[in-house]
């Protein structure tokens, strides 16, 4: 009997939305977490944005103080090495939450994918077991997308989107696993020359409101099983499709657009110049 071939979806549309349906029928819990997650992140943002103000204000003081009290200035200088020491734990315990809510919604994801339903026991037992891998395998992935982005732009965001799928990689294999090296290894042989599929998920994700968290969640759980499939089994992929591009097209479209409004104003300001003077 001749095996059939499977299918490879490269539509990033048809690619993300395929699994939706099941996320609310069998995850329907995941799916609302997923929906108010964005406003806990903002949450979170805007304590460490105040915490940073903070800290600013301190060292204006601190400054000021070191002109008229020396004493008052060093408690100043006290008090910011306090709070920056704060600042940087929380900043550590954000990363390490953030890795750990992503390992969750991954180990989701992968179920959701194939029909399951996901418990919350189980998806914290995944990840738990495999939580210092996940977050050693997630820092040294963001200090090489930083190590590319210091020398140009782009390379860092095609690094960004390389180790996209990391998590999937990590959360997908056996939690005795413990290679940091293979698994970023392996996230590499996967998207090679398909990273453009991976930001056609982006860009789906990016223009949808309310659920793009979902939308990218299950799209980006799509395109790894299918590139996971057809890597191990040496299948030939099909073309990229072009709406993979729509990201660039967007992209562009919003360049032009700035370009002719700044145009437009310089020659108003041209025209008649006294009314900007």
């Amino acid at each position: 009997m001749i095996k059939q071939k499977p299918v490879y979806i490269s539509n990033p549309f048809s690619l993300s939305f395929n699994r939706i349906g099941t996320f609310f029928e069998k995850n329907l819990g995941w799916a609302i977490a997923l929906i108010i997650l964005p406003l806990v992140g903002f949450i979170f943002q805007l304590f460490l944005n105040i915490v940073g103000a903070i800290i600013d204000s301190s060292s204006s003081s601190a400054h000021a103080y070191s002109l008229n009290d020396t004493q008052t200035a060093s408690l100043a200088i006290g008090v910011i090495a306090i709070v920056a020491i704060i600042w940087i734990l929380f900043v550590f315990v954000g990363i390490a939450i953030q890795v750990f809510i992503g390992g969750v919604l991954t180990y989701v994801s992968l179920q959701n994918d194939e029909g399951k339903t996901a418990s919350f026991k189980d998806a914290i037992d995944a990840t738990v077991e495999r939580f210092w891998r996940l977050l050693i395998a997630q820092l040294l992935a963001n200090l090489k997308i930083f190590a590319w982005s210091l020398l140009l732009i782009i390379p860092g965001i095609i690094a960004a989107f390389r180790y996209s799928l990391l998590p999937y990689v990590i959360m997908d294999e056996p939690g005795e696993n413990k290679g940091i090296r293979s698994s970023h290894n392996r996230v590499k042989a996967l998207v090679k020359n398909r990273k453009r599929e991976v930001f056609g998920v982006a860009t789906v994700a990016g223009i949808i409101p309310f659920i793009g968290n979902l939308v990218q969640l299950t799209g980006n759980a799509a395109l790894y099983r299918q590139l996971q499939v057809f890597h191990d089994n040496k299948l030939e992929k099909p073309t990229i499709h072009w709406l993979n591009y729509l990201g660039f097209i967007l992209i562009g479209l919003f360049v032009v657009l700035a370009l002719f409004i700044i145009l437009l104003v310089a020659l108003i300001i041209q025209s008649d110049p006294q009314n900007f003077s």
